[in-house]
């Protein structure tokens, strides 16, 4: 889940922390100084008073909107493989295929060049003994 923070005033006494959830948002109000918060910890606010209650029923909230997102990405996964499938396939085949060469290629060439820095080294050393 991806979560902002952001900082807010609620008056001169009372400093809260808000964040912001992806599908949800969760208002606490504060009656001892007005401040509203959007929060998952009511802690942040030194004028909220914790409601367990509260802090579940916004758990609960959260995870239905995670869950049914959750739904939803695979709902839309199926769909796009039925309709796409084949290209899909063919593409990711090809991008195999492709990415084999280039590392197949890749390894030659790093066995090339470690020959020839060997061979430069016996090169370098035998020219140092004489």
């Amino acid at each position: 889940m991806i979560y902002e923070m952001v900082e807010t005033q609620c008056d001169s006494n009372c400093a809260a922390s808000t964040r912001t959830g992806e599908a949800t948002r969760h208002r606490q109000n504060s009656s001892t100084c007005g401040c509203q918060t959007i929060s998952n910890d009511c802690n942040s606010c030194s004028c909220c008073d914790t409601d367990p209650i509260e802090t579940t029923k916004n758990l609960l909230e959260s995870s239905f909107f995670t869950a049914l997102k959750e739904i939803h990405v695979d709902k839309i996964k199926k769909i796009i493989e039925r309709e796409w499938g084949s290209t899909i396939d063919r593409t990711a085949e090809l991008a195999v295929k492709t990415i084999e060469k280039q590392w197949q290629t890749s390894v030659s060439s790093s066995v090339t060049n470690k020959e020839f820095y060997e061979e430069l080294g016996k090169i370098m050393t035998s020219n140092s003994k004489q």
